[in-house]
């Protein structure tokens, strides 16, 4: 196939480019956007992105270049119409329509849009149906949309995110959402061999031993032999939302204070497992361990990408 085109933007630590690596589609990273120094520093450290923008707020979507694939990650905020900025339709100070102008003046062949699942039920619905209505306004583009758990497509973690497809109708031979496959792995997969022997990893405090102990007490969690992730970085054991097998959706937080652990080896999972369980390959570390683990919980899955990524060129001429 030809090389695509991509820009992203709000995408974190690309896992849009990520995906595009797994399934060797031959590609150019184009543009990306992000306003953290330390995001931006890991961006440069992994990817080869011909422009880096530092704000979607400013930049005139009118000079940006063209491209045939648009993945972003809109944060959800509320809509209003304060803000608006002077030339432009529709802008009212949120991320989703400074996405929304990209697509209008790049006219990429598809784009995808991901967000929390309380996306569908933010403001009583109305943001959603204003999402789904502007970009139905386009005209160009047939608009899917559907909430995917990463769980559900090969990685053990339990995360569930909106995807919105949208592919230009000239292109669309009938476009369909990859169906789940089968779980085969655990969280045990995706440990590393020999991980790094600090052992803050395994420290835990008198609270965190109580957590455990009041999970055990009152049957949330069994044999600690087995791969319970909990959070424990929360006041009392009704909060640690256990998972056996699985690790529950990562969090961003702080980085530092909202990391997972593993009750089968009495530790919390590595910045590099926390990479695994979003799907990641090869990533190069050029921050602490506290920022990068606070980027892989704002990432997107990788997996899900790849999925996504496949059922769109298997159903378009691209």
């Amino acid at each position: 196939m030809k090389t695509l085109k991509v820009g992203t933007d709000c995408s974190g630590i690309e896992a849009p480019i990520q995906a595009l690596r797994l399934l060797n589609i031959p590609h150019k990273h184009i543009f990306s956007c992000d306003n953290d120094p330390h995001v931006v520093k890991s961006i440069k450290a992994n990817y080869d992105c011909k422009i880096l923008y530092d704000s979607i707020f400013d930049r005139d979507p009118r000079t940006v270049p063209q491209i045939d694939a648009y993945i972003a990650g809109c944060p959800c905020q509320s809509f209003s119409t304060l803000g608006k900025r002077k030339g432009f339709e529709d802008i009212r100070g949120t991320i989703f329509f400074c996405c929304h102008e990209t697509i209008k003046y790049t006219t990429p062949k598809f784009f995808i849009l991901e967000n929390v699942k309380g996306l569908i039920n933010h403001d009583k619905g109305k943001t959603f149906e204003i999402i789904l209505d502007k970009l139905q306004g386009l005209k160009k583009y047939n608009i899917y949309w559907k909430l995917f758990n990463t769980k559900d497509y090969g990685v053990p973690q339990s995360r569930e995110r909106i995807y919105i497809v949208g592919i230009l109708k000239s292109l669309d031979k009938g476009f369909e959402f990859p169906p789940p496959v089968p779980l085969e792995i655990t969280v045990k997969d995706v440990l590393e061999e020999e991980p790094d022997s600090n052992t803050k990893f395994g420290h835990l405090t008198e609270h965190k031993k109580d957590l455990i102990n009041d999970l055990l007490a009152n049957q949330k969690i069994t044999d600690l032999s087995k791969n319970w992730s909990m959070n424990l970085n929360v006041s009392n054991y009704k909060r640690c939302g256990p998972m056996l097998d699985i690790c529950p959706t990562l969090l961003a937080g702080n980085g530092g204070d909202c990391i997972f652990y593993l009750s089968s080896i009495k530790r919390r999972y590595t910045p590099r497992e926390y990479l695994n369980l979003q799907g990641f390959g090869d990533f190069v570390q050029d921050v602490s361990n506290s920022k990068l683990y606070k980027q892989v919980g704002n990432a997107m899955s990788v997996n899900i990408l790849a999925f996504l990524y496949k059922s769109i060129l298997k159903t378009t001429d691209l």
